[in-house]
């Protein structure tokens, strides 16, 4: 019996190999074929052949063993999924809208070219990719449209500006008015970062109620701009808020 060591991620994984073939440490066992002589994992292994596209685009080419478990080749996949109308019911269910439209630049068809880019990000592991946030009104995604921010800013730069029906974002029906008719109409409430929901009052008008909003909001931002730590984030937020006051 001979051991054979391969290196994953860095780290040494041991394989037991036969002389009519071998089994690995996830327990595959498979004769070596001709001119083969590295463990054979499936579709989530080194075998290319064995993979299909990704929504009939996507290039699986990251030769690493069940890469395809990992949060970027969900973050990868996603992105496909949402891009060039490749999977129109999903993107019509609600609050799916802004997705309408969206498209994929060609270089991220490769998952290695997607890895390569979002592995430059400094704790690119607790990051979101943001498409809306670099350029205002942007549809692309891609590696000069995108970046790579925290979750609560991805959240805090969604374009959706309505907050349900009608009505804009931050902006509610009053529950006494629409069941009684009693009070001001319209409600206008925040959720502020780390904090909970929080109402800002009542008001006889859609615009009143959304103008309160608007400016508690734009202090929530100033905060995010604050505490941003990478320049390019930083820079993209404070020209984003320029653009949309």
């Amino acid at each position: 019996m001979q051991f054979v060591i391969y290196y994953l991620n860095n780290e040494m994984s041991y394989t037991k190999k036969y002389p009519d073939g071998f089994t690995d440490k996830w327990g595959n066992y498979r004769k070596v074929g001709s001119g083969d002589s590295s463990p054979v994992i499936g579709k989530s292994g080194p075998r290319p052949e064995l993979r299909s596209l990704c929504y009939g685009v996507g290039i699986n080419d990251v030769m690493i063993p069940y890469f395809t478990s990992t949060r970027t080749w969900r973050t990868w996949s996603g992105i496909i999924r949402r891009t060039d109308n490749r999977d129109p019911k999903w993107i019509n269910e609600q609050n799916k809208e802004h997705y309408i439209g969206c498209t994929l630049d060609s270089r991220w068809y490769k998952l290695s070219a997607f890895k390569e880019w979002i592995e430059q990000w400094d704790d690119y592991e607790n990051k979101e990719v943001d498409k809306d946030i670099l350029i205002p009104g942007n549809k692309t995604y891609g590696p000069d449209t995108c970046l790579m921010v925290r979750p609560i800013v991805n959240k805090w730069f969604k374009p959706n500006k309505h907050g349900g029906g009608d009505l804009p974002r931050g902006v509610t029906l009053s529950v006494h008015w629409k069941n009684r008719g009693t009070g001001k109409p319209y409600r206008s409430q925040i959720t502020p970062i780390g904090g909970k929901r929080t109402g800002l009052g009542y008001y006889a008008t859609i615009e009143e109620a959304s103008a309160v909003f608007e400016k508690a909001r734009r202090e929530q931002i100033k905060i995010l701009i604050e505490t941003e730590t990478d320049l390019k984030v930083k820079n993209a937020m404070q020209f984003n808020e320029t653009r949309n006051p």
